[in-house]
């Protein structure tokens, strides 16, 4: 069989697809890597959630494409969510690609990446582009290999749902994934078993709505999965990522902060804070209820984790609105917030609004609220010198000979990270207690305590 290298675009839900692929090849025989140094055949697992992503996804793809005019690479492969919305466009523009591999196709990825390498694939397509991805059929096609994990990392991404529905005006997701579904709780109790016995400590739940997990089926709800999940051997840190606000109940917060587990870490998708341009994105809420929100949390515990996403220049979206988000962002002690500039995505609702917001001046709303978010994030952290925290330690800087990782208010990859000084004899996943000494911006720095 060939070497095989994937490369992964977006995010962590695609990192967990990748790492299933990788699986599925590796039974079928192939040597699996994730990088293209002397690979015969790359597989591209692709992002088509917003355009700057498309973008970088073709920008890689052709990268890759060089590789196959030296003669060191025999084949491109691409697979993802851009293929499951554009395969037809993609196979037109991209001669360079051997294969595009929709969902449906997944389960006979092992053939498809053997007669690429080959050189006797006799199609370009598979799958049936533009139909949706079914959580319960990818589970059953992985379970007969599992999940490979790339790398050594003490931490690992769990998805339990695959979907949405939201309906959020300016959102493609349910055109590439579809609606709504729940993993099945045992599958995800296993996936995380087999994780703490591969040395993971830390998993962090992942999906499109994680507050809506159980809700399509009789399985329960987030909060009894979270219970479920605290009972596994081995898992020290559960982490809930891509919370919808208007499911961040009392009952939730109460299981979260209540937990020995579960981080005190809420990931709120609020995307603005304008009443008037929530409505036109088809969400929830307004400022005066994401600051209750906020401050039920910050009253349980005021050193809980925080973290917020903002979309700016959405259509009809005016300076008053823009300034309702900068007060917010420099109201609320946010640990960590991530700024985005409006796309309009074909096939949404709000791509045919009218009002659509001038590019250049979206952007530069975008950079204004990113400015404001950086000076929160940056008082926050140094409110935060004095504060002792048990610290995940994930590596170590030859250049600089010091170790770098993370507490239960930081989730891996999208947030910060803290240098420990000091730090002594220790290891990849080991927990060290840190007290925090100082800071640069939103990441932190802190002595290890003896």
């Amino acid at each position: 069989m060939s070497k095989v290298a994937i490369v992964t675009l977006g995010c962590p839900k695609n990192t967990i697809d990748s790492e299933g692929l990788g699986g599925l090849l590796a039974a079928g025989g192939h040597e699996v890597a994730n990088s293209p140094e002397g690979a015969d055949v790359v597989l591209v697992n692709t992002c088509g959630f917003i355009d700057p992503a498309r973008r970088e996804t073709i920008e890689e793809v052709l990268e890759l494409a060089e590789l196959k005019e030296t003669g060191s690479l025999k084949g491109l492969v691409m697979t993802g969510c851009l293929v499951a919305r554009s395969a037809p466009e993609l196979a037109e523009s991209l001669p360079e690609v051997d294969a595009l591999v929709d969902f449906a196709a997944y389960p006979r990825i092992s053939n498809i990446v053997g007669d690429v390498a080959t050189g006797e694939a006799t199609e370009r397509i598979h799958g049936t582009p533009g139909t949706r991805f079914d959580p319960a059929y990818w589970d059953a096609t992985i379970a007969a290999s599992p999940r490979l994990r790339f790398g050594v990392a003490p931490w690992a991404y769990v998805k339990i749902a695959e979907g949405c529905d939201r309906g959020c005006t300016f959102c493609a997701i349910p055109l590439m994934r579809g609606k709504f579904r729940s993993r099945d709780p045992k599958t995800i109790e296993e996936e995380a078993r087999r994780l703490a016995a591969q040395g993971v400590s830390e998993v962090s739940l992942v999906s499109q709505d994680s507050v809506m997990w159980g809700r399509d089926t009789e399985s329960g709800d987030l909060v009894s999965l979270l219970h479920r999940l605290e009972r596994v051997d081995g898992i020290r840190r559960i982490r809930l990522m891509y919370l919808h606000p208007q499911g961040v109940t009392d009952a939730l917060v109460d299981a979260v902060l209540s937990s020995e587990v579960v981080t005190h870490y809420f990931d709120l998708s609020l995307q603005h804070v304008a009443r008037r341009v929530l409505k036109g994105m088809g969400r929830w809420g307004d400022r005066a209820r994401f600051e209750a929100l906020i401050g039920r949390i910050r009253t349980r515990d005021p050193l809980a984790g925080l973290r917020a996403t903002f979309i700016m220049g959405f259509p009809g979206e005016r300076e008053d609105d823009v300034s309702e988000v900068e007060g917010f962002v420099g109201d609320n002690d946010l640990d960590w917030i991530g700024v985005f500039t409006y796309s309009p995505e074909e096939g949404t609702r709000s791509a045919s609004f009218d009002r659509q917001i001038d590019p250049v001046a979206a952007r530069e709303r975008t950079e204004r609220i990113t400015n404001a978010a950086d000076i929160a994030m940056d008082r926050r952290a140094r409110s935060l010198i004095g504060e002792r925290f048990e610290v995940l330690a994930e590596r170590f800087d030859l250049a600089d000979g010091l170790w770098f990782g993370r507490s239960s208010r930081e989730a891996p990859e999208v947030d910060g990270e803290i240098r420990i000084d000091g730090a002594g004899e220790i290891r990849v996943g080991d927990y060290v207690r840190v007290e925090i000494t100082g800071n640069t911006g939103a990441d932190l720095a802190g002595r290890r305590i003896r």
